[in-house]
């Protein structure tokens, strides 16, 4: 899994959506299988957190980024896409990309994930438009499940891969708080906070699992910035 980090500078200033997104996903022409953040500036991504559409400003000359993150050659394929081009009314210029492999080399007993733009937590056991607040694993993992077996929803295979995750991973004590946000003018809640997990089973299949929140997110909606996370082991060690 890679994530890339692309950096963009507007030729002037412009207002920009409460949940940015929408100018990586333009830039990008739009592509699919892969996660796309909001737009950030030193480090901290630019979401309104807010029930009434409060647009963003970005400011001329300022360097902004976003992230990509998938599969190497998913990833790869969609930053030969990358375009300069006129988005919110004013010009995005391409000034760096920097590319990272992300890989979880051992299974810490202990760890958290901070989540950095509101998640859609959506159940693995049957389709609704309803959403989630839990940290179940096998409910916050969900869709990286489906990423790493490329399994669908009723699968009998993917039900013995929910009962993996819900044996291998004990939720301990998080904060859990809810963020409205308004998307393509609609107002959506997410989770926020951070999940805590003990790993009281050694599976291979937790360390996939964790490459593919930490590329591509957690939850639905990962393609639009939902569900943008860090994962911290106990001793600081962090991806």
């Amino acid at each position: 899994m890679l994530i890339a980090e692309v950096y963009v500078t507007p030729d002037s200033n412009a207002i920009i959506p409460p949940f940015s997104s929408k100018v990586g996903k333009t830039l990008l022409s739009n592509p699919k299988d892969i996660s796309i953040s909001p737009l950030k500036y030193r480090d901290r991504y630019m979401v309104k957190y807010s029930s009434s559409p409060v647009c963003l400003e970005v400011i001329g000359g300022r360097t902004y980024s976003f992230e990509i993150g998938g599969e190497n050659e998913r990833v790869l394929k969609t930053l030969a896409n990358l375009e300069e081009r006129k988005v919110f009314n004013t010009v995005w210029r391409l000034t760096d990309i920097k590319i990272s492999e992300v890989r979880v080399d051992f299974l810490p007993k202990f760890f958290e994930v901070e989540i950095l733009t509101p998640a859609l937590i959506v159940s693995p056991y049957f389709k609704s438009k309803r959403k989630v607040f839990t940290n179940k694993a096998e409910y916050v993992f969900f869709t990286n499940l489906i990423d790493v077996t490329g399994l669908r929803r009723g699968n009998g295979r993917l039900i013995d891969y929910l009962s993996v995750l819900s044996s291998a991973l004990w939720e301990e004590p998080s904060v859990m708080r809810y963020e409205k946000v308004v998307y393509a003018g609609k107002t959506v809640i997410g989770l926020t906070g951070k999940l805590r997990y003990s790993v009281v089973a050694e599976d291979k299949l937790i360390k996939k699992v964790l490459e593919s929140a930490i590329a591509k997110g957690i939850g639905s909606s990962r393609r639009n910035g939902f569900g943008r996370v860090k994962v911290v082991a106990r001793g600081g060690t962090t991806w």
